[in-house]
C-alpha cells in the first residue's frame, strides 16, 4: 500500500492561535451556544440582543440570525424541542459551530472575504464569509469580531484566512 500521507495537511492543534499578519485567529471555546426559532423570538429573549455592527457583552447575549431565530451564546440550558408556552423551538448546537475570536487588525482579511462594511447596520449577524456561512459580529472590544462556523467548516475558513494574510 502506497503512502498518501504527503496528499494532506497535518491536522492542526485547535486550541492554538493563528497568526494572520497585523492579526490574529484564536479558538474560542463557550459554554453554550443553543439555536431558538419562533415567532416573536426576538421580543421573548432577556438576554442582550446583538445585531451588525452591535457589539456583544462577554457574557450571555443573544446573536440575531433572522427575525424568527437567535443563536443564544452562554445562555442557561434549556430543553430541546418545541415549547408549547413559547412557541418557539430550541436546539443545542454547541458542537455544530466552531467559534473564533479575530483580534487586531481584522477588517482588511474580513473585506477580502466579504463585503463588510461597519457603517452599514444590519438586524441580522448572518454573513458569507470566503463562501462559507458564518455569523459574525463585534465583541465589547471593538478590535475584536466573533466569527461562528459550521464546524465542517472551520479548516476551510482558517486556510482562506491565512490566503487572505499572505497576499496582505
Amino acid at each position: 500500500m502506497r503512502d498518501d500521507t504527503a496528499l494532506w495537511d497535518a491536522p492542526r492543534n485547535p486550541a492554538t492561535p493563528i497568526s494572520l499578519g497585523p492579526a490574529r485567529l484564536t479558538p474560542v471555546h463557550l459554554t453554550r451556544q443553543t439555536l431558538v426559532s419562533g415567532p416573536n423570538v426576538l421580543q421573548q429573549t432577556d438576554l442582550p440582543l446583538v445585531d451588525w455592527p452591535g457589539a456583544a457583552p462577554s457574557d450571555a447575549y443573544a446573536a440575531i440570525l433572522r427575525r424568527d431565530r437567535l443563536l443564544l451564546v452562554n445562555a442557561p440550558e434549556t430543553p430541546d424541542g418545541w415549547n408549547d408556552t413559547t412557541q418557539q423551538a430550541t436546539s443545542d448546537v454547541t458542537d455544530a459551530y466552531t467559534v473564533f475570536d479575530l483580534t487586531g487588525d481584522a477588517l482588511p482579511l474580513l473585506g477580502r472575504g466579504a463585503e463588510i462594511t461597519p457603517d452599514i447596520p444590519s438586524r441580522s449577524t448572518a454573513r458569507q464569509l470566503f463562501g462559507l456561512g458564518v455569523f459574525l459580529y463585534r465583541m465589547e472590544d471593538a478590535k475584536t469580531y466573533r466569527l461562528h462556523v459550521p464546524r465542517a467548516h472551520a479548516e476551510a475558513l482558517v486556510t482562506h484566512f491565512e490566503k487572505a494574510a499572505s497576499h496582505g
